[in-house]
């Protein structure tokens, strides 16, 4: 990879000129420092001041954490390039930071981005490889950021590979004999480009428990697979008032920071427009497509209890469910054993509840989340475009023990247990337990 300098370099441009000429000379010499003065102002570096806009916060420190320690490496340059153009329009207000943590294939650094791309400047670079992937050290930045740039809001970019709830695979340095399973982030601890997906992940509890003692944020956006999940959102819900992600794959390229960025800085409608500037970016006539939400987590412990009481009138209805008639993300099996299903909670109540249920069901969910999506997504399993049933979408996966777990070292119906929303919801128990335990 060609690592880019991001620290821009300002160019100054001397003249010599001789004082003690004629009054000719001295003309010379007034109409050539205004005509230099004229070239400056046009230069990209030179902008005119602009009046900020007041839809925009007043004062936000945003802080991006790459964990790009492993075959993403290559794309860090292209986002935070992206970054550092959103930040130059100066539509934004003096107390607006952002605070960017990139831990690739060189050693982890911390650069500051203003509305001003003139200060962009190289904080730190660490004096040797930490693991990036441990809620130490997520929590070790995001202390550093708020002591050092204090802000009346923050907002929190998670950016790596991520999938949903399920616990790590990686123990004692091995990932056993199936396919490594991560919840967020992946550090393969050898500064390596590597293809493999093996490495340390952070585990969701973990990162709840870190950001809730900095004192959390306002919200958290992951730009990363397979986020958007009950029990991730349930989690985070002493973290952050607002969980905006996919519950699905996201494309290649992510979020376009040259509006994703902005749209983190406004002042009251962000969540709105981080949804927007998302959406916007794929099309249904491009090669991707996307499902975007965001999830308000102050509604998740009323909502938790009303899907509880669901659960206990159907929860055989629930263990007895075809999901290949589901609008489902991530198909058991497509990726080896190590996904489970990422099922579309709105297809999954759909099926399995009463039509009066369903209508009230619709109400209490539009209270907790919002959803914006194409026509269909991009899946690299089977490597196409599926479509999205009308009416099917909701933006919320939500685990469903099935007996087709049974039996893999994966074991998801024992790991589900392990999250809070299991033991809200499900009342600690999947139903399809053995003598020997859940899902065997």
């Amino acid at each position: 990879m060609v690592s880019v300098k991001y620290d821009k370099t300002i160019l100054s441009h001397a003249g010599m000129l001789n004082l003690y000429g004629t009054v000719a000379a001295m003309l010379l010499f007034v109409a050539a420092t205004c005509l230099f003065s004229a070239c400056q102002s046009d230069g990209e570096d030179s902008l005119p001041p602009v009046e900020p806009d007041a839809n925009y916060a007043v004062s936000r420190t945003l802080m991006v954490y790459m964990v790009a320690e492993n075959n993403l490496s290559n794309k860090v340059d292209a986002d935070f390039m992206e970054m550092q153009r959103a930040m130059k329009d100066q539509t934004l207000q003096d107390g607006d930071r952002m605070v960017v943590y990139v831990d690739d294939v060189q050693l982890p650094r911390i650069y500051v981005l203003t509305k001003d791309t003139m200060a962009t400047q190289l904080v730190e670079t660490y004096a040797e490889d930490v693991n990036s992937s441990s809620a130490d050290e997520l929590k070790k930045f995001v202390m550093r950021v708020k002591q050092e740039y204090p802000a009346e809001s923050y907002g929190l970019v998670l950016w790596s590979h991520a999938s949903g709830w399920q616990p790590s695979n990686y123990i004692g340095g091995h990932t056993g004999a199936s396919a490594p399973r991560r919840s967020f982030g992946l550090d393969n601890s050898a500064n390596l480009s590597s293809s493999s997906l093996n490495g340390h992940q952070m585990e969701i509890p973990d990162m709840a428990a870190a950001l809730e003692a900095c004192g959390g944020v306002d919200f958290i956006f992951f730009d990363a697979c397979f986020m958007q999940t009950a029990e991730v959102a349930y989690a985070l819900r002493g973290a952050t008032k607002h969980v905006v992600a996919s519950p699905a794959e996201i494309p290649g390229p992510g979020a376009d920071y040259a509006t994703m960025t902005k749209a983190m800085f406004r002042k009251d409608d962000y969540v709105e427009q981080m949804l927007q500037s998302y959406y916007a970016t794929y099309p249904d006539t491009s090669t991707y497509g996307i499902v975007i939400s965001a999830v308000e987590t102050a509604a998740m412990d009323n909502f938790a209890a009303y899907m509880s009481g669901l659960v206990s009138a159907h929860r055989q209805e629930l263990l007895d469910v075809n999901v290949a008639a589901l609008l489902n993300y991530s198909r058991f099996m497509y990726w080896t054993t190590s996904y489970p299903d990422f099922v579309d909670m709105q297809s999954l109540m759909k099926q399995v509840l009463t039509s009066a249920e369903f209508a009230e069901w619709q109400i209490e969910v539009g209270k907790v989340v919002k959803c914006l999506h194409t026509n269909a997504w991009y899946s690299a399993l089977p490597n196409r475009k599926i479509a999205i049933p009308e009416g099917e979408c909701s933006g919320l996966t939500m685990f469903v023990p099935r007996t087709a777990y049974n039996g893999y070292s994966s074991n998801f119906n024992a790991k589900f247990l392990q999250t809070a929303w299991a033991q809200k919801v499900w009342e600690g128990r999947t139903g399809l337990e053995t003598d020997e335990g859940v899902g065997g």
